[in-house]
């Protein structure tokens, strides 16, 4: 397929996902492997996140998403760049992990992994091993 859009709703946010291109396997038909994507969630109570990525693997059903290779978060003056990114509607979290570099106004920050409960907007930042640190950058 070409030029694919899918639209849910997660609780009362609508969830948009596009794609330049999709397909589908006959032996597991909910789920949609997508290249040149975009999405976008727009949170009643904070704005509307962007996320770009060159492939992402779509579940029609539960709506759980993971995005790979070149990914792009952006939200309001945030950007977070990673390989990959994990979305899991139904336990409410986001995983954004490898390669993660996250950037702000003033901040800019390197981990491995960033976990973000999407009902809360808590946030654990972590390294894989624990003997690394996350490091930290004042942009002022």
């Amino acid at each position: 397929f070409e030029n694919v859009v899918y639209k849910a709703y997660y609780g009362e946010n609508p969830f948009v996902i596009l794609s330049e291109q999709a397909y589908v396997l006959k032996k597991d038909p909910d789920i949609i492997y997508m290249t040149g994507v975009k999405a976008l969630i727009s949170l009643k109570s904070s704005g509307t996140i962007e996320i770009k990525s060159n492939f992402a693997k779509y579940n029609s059903k539960n709506y759980d998403t993971n995005f790979s290779e070149n990914v792009l978060v952006t939200f309001e003056d945030n950007k977070i760049m990673s390989d990959n990114l994990d979305l899991f509607f139904e336990k409410h979290l986001a995983q954004i992990m490898n390669n993660l570099i996250y950037e702000n106004n003033t901040t800019r920050l390197i981990a491995d992994k960033i976990e973000i409960d999407l009902i809360t907007k808590n946030s654990k930042i972590f390294m894989y091993n624990d003997q690394e640190k996350i490091t930290i950058d004042s942009k002022i």
